[in-house]
């Protein structure tokens, strides 16, 4: 026998609690080339990092591998994001965010 809606908007509502400290706590990594990036959800770099071998880039190529390491850590982070969100959101719901109708 299924949950009554009382009982089920009670789960949800469990699964709500914490969402946003969840979501905040979001951090993920990249590195390459002597290169540590970490970003958060938005995709804001919290950290970074440089050994000797990065130090030994040209300007314009060290840029390259942070902006690059950049997008690939923050695409990771957005997918963290979005299944955290899947858990408490109906997956039809984040369909039509994603997927508007026009």
């Amino acid at each position: 026998m299924g949950l009554d809606v009382t009982e089920e908007l009670g789960v949800m509502g469990d699964r709500v609690m914490g969402l946003g400290e969840r979501l905040d706590a979001i951090r993920r990594e990249a590195s390459a080339s002597g290169v540590t990036v970490v970003v958060d959800l938005h995709g804001r770099p919290v950290d970074l990092e440089f050994t000797r071998e990065a130090l030994t880039l040209r300007p314009d190529e060290l840029a390259g591998v942070v902006r690059r390491l950049a997008d690939e850590a923050a695409a990771a982070a957005v997918a963290d994001g979005m299944a955290v969100v899947s858990e408490v959101v109906p997956p039809e719901w984040i369909d039509q965010a994603l997927y508007p109708v026009a």
